[in-house]
């Protein structure tokens, strides 16, 4: 063929129309009917979803200023610009009750198609009946949360008897007991935080706490849960990093921006993260399930939680008796063997544990150090205790503690700074899922319908009532201090940032040893100094920068805004008490 005619072709083609009048009218018309159908269907869910909850409020049950098309969208509108645009979303119910103080603790919200009808739950006593006397389920959302983790197979999305058998699989890692026998690695790590810290007062730069307790908290979720140590303060850990990337793209499927959840290359960049993180744990767990048929091997003594697990599973019961398997999972010839299905329900208990322990324990850990740089009456009080308790000596606490895990538990003043710090900042909620003819009883004999209902436990909203705290926004460590009797005395339930009950955070114990641990150690050798006004000063700000007064707020997963902005100092003499 000659340039020329094949010069013709390709004009040709070029100018040829990609499809006829009729293909593309055809293409208009079948995208004319799907919007259509969309509309109608959309039109016909939100008439049934505001149906019911005009139902409902005729019915008298509480909820706040409702329109019949807007349900209350309009309200929490109107709520929600008295609030940072980054603000933690478990801000809604105490901003509510600040709002409207005769509506109640427990209402409906109707905020579809943004939120799924939710029956808020703020009373103690009333969330009793959800968490302990019948166990609701785990809103289905959080499963699809935790699916770039764990696949949904995970203790969080386990419901029913087959929960029931893993957690006591895993409880006996996470019981104080076995926890103290770790202590003296909590403190490795704990240490390896302070020479970080002092390598960060020497530059005496503005630097990110939560970015430090988040490597910190790694570090001890690592060691405690498989034994390993990741040395995410010191170096770059390609386990740590896979998960930090895979958190960014983890989402509820309710934020404001649907082009994030459905962004084109979502499912490649979760997929890679989650083959970068099995791929370093799963010659990790070979490794350890191999020793563990090798009596004599080091490996096969660990206390860690998954080594303990490990153990269980061999053994083929739980110590109540119940059979250890995963469904369809069959074991090999082999009486000591672990299936491929069994090996990857493990692994995903491990990023689990690394998600969910280390992130909260992080933001738990900011707050105390929030608070103790705020509060400096607090923090010479505390000192004292440290010297009373580990001598005046500062840097030979950490040897004491190694040696002597039960001092942790002669710290009063400590944990009761831990757990107001708690109470004003608790780093997470729960959601549970309504059931058919399942009712919550309020105070007064009236029943709460729950099917189709998501069940919002909000902690933050119960920690700030003063119907449960006297001066519910102060920072009163004696509360934990006092006597029954005492006005100051905390009510029963009604401090529940692990929550209560049966699926209460399996956790908390390693939380409270690790932040005891971390203060005693930095309490007397660092003072902080933050640095939000310095940080304002430089940027350019708009609209609203905190909440009821506090520029730390939560935002995201429950952590301090900007990720707590801070300088710190050596204090002038090691040992000195009440300096800094």
């Amino acid at each position: 063929m000659s340039s020329t005619m094949f010069l013709t072709a390709a004009w040709a083609m070029q100018n040829e129309p990609i499809m006829s009048r009729e293909q593309f009218f055809s293409i208009c018309k079948a995208v004319g009917v799907i919007t259509a159908v969309s509309a109608v269907a959309f039109c016909v869910q939100l008439f049934f979803v505001r149906s019911k909850t005009l139902r409902l409020r005729r019915e008298g049950y509480a909820m706040p200023p409702f329109n019949p098309i807007f349900g209350h969208l309009l309200f929490l509108r109107k709520i929600m610009s008295k609030l940072p645009s980054d603000a933690h979303p478990h801000y809604l119910p105490d901003q509510i009750r600040r709002a409207l103080p005769d509506l109640g603790p427990i209402y409906y919200i109707d905020a579809w198609p943004f939120m799924t009808p939710t029956l808020i739950v703020a009373s103690p006593s009333t969330l009793s009946q959800i968490t302990q006397e019948h166990v609701l389920p785990k809103f289905p959302a959080i499963r699809d949360f935790l699916g770039p983790l764990t696949s949904g197979v995970d203790l969080v999305s386990m419901d029913g008897q087959q929960w029931k058998t893993w957690r006591s699989v895993f409880n006996p890692g996470f019981s104080a007991s076995n926890l103290m026998a770790l202590v003296p690695g909590i403190v490795e790590d704990a240490e390896v935080f302070c020479e970080v810290l002092k390598k960060r007062a020497a530059k005496g730069k503005i630097f990110e706490m939560k970015t430090m307790t988040d490597n910190l908290a790694m570090d001890v979720i690592g060691r405690v849960v498989f034994d390993k140590e990741l040395h995410a303060q010191e170096v770059e850990n390609r386990m740590v990093t896979a998960m930090r990337r895979q958190m960014e793209w983890m989402t509820f499927g309710s934020e404001g921006l649907p082009l994030y959840r459905y962004n084109p290359f979502r499912p490649l960049i979760l997929w890679f993260n989650a083959r970068e993180m099995n791929n370093y744990l799963s010659p990790l767990l070979s490794t350890r399930f191999a020793a563990h048929q090798n009596p004599d091997s080091d490996l096969s003594r660990s206390k860690s939680v998954i080594d303990l697990a490990l153990t269980a599973y061999l053994s083929g019961t739980t110590a109540s008796g119940d059979k250890i398997a995963l469904p369809n999972d069959r074991k090999t010839a082999k009486p000591n063997s672990i299936t491929p299905k069994m090996k990857t329900f493990l692994r995903n208990q491990i990023k689990l544990f690394l998600f969910s322990g280390h992130d909260t324990t992080s933001s738990a850990l900011c707050y105390a150090f929030h608070i103790l740089a705020t509060n400096p009456a607090i923090l010479s009080r505390l000192r004292l205790e440290h010297a009373a308790v580990f001598g005046n000596d500062s840097s030979s606490a950490a040897d004491l503690i190694a040696q002597k895990p039960h001092l942790l538990n002669q710290l009063p003043f400590t944990t009761a700074v831990i757990k107001e710090s708690l109470r004003l900042f608790p780093p997470a909620s729960t959601t549970r899922a309504g059931e058919p003819g399942f009712y919550i009883t309020d105070a007064n004999g009236k029943k709460y319908p729950t099917h189709n209902f998501l069940i919002w436990l909000n902690p933050y909203a119960i920690q700030r009532d003063p119907a449960y705290w006297p001066r519910p926004d102060e920072f009163i460590p004696e509360r934990w201090l006092s006597a029954p009797g005492d006005p100051l005395h905390p009510v029963k339930g009604a401090w529940r940032p692990f929550e209560h009950g049966a699926r209460a955070c399996i956790g908390q114990e390693l939380s409270m040893i690790e932040m005891k641990t971390v203060l005693v150690l930095v309490a007397r050798e660092f003072t902080l100094q933050e640095a939000y006004e310095e940080i304002d000063g430089r940027q350019e700000r708009t609209g609203v920068q905190t909440v009821d007064g506090e520029r730390a707020y939560q935002v995201e997963l429950g952590q301090p805004s900007g990720n707590l902005p801070c300088r710190v100092k050596v204090v002038g003499k090691v040992g000195e008490v009440g300096r800094g």
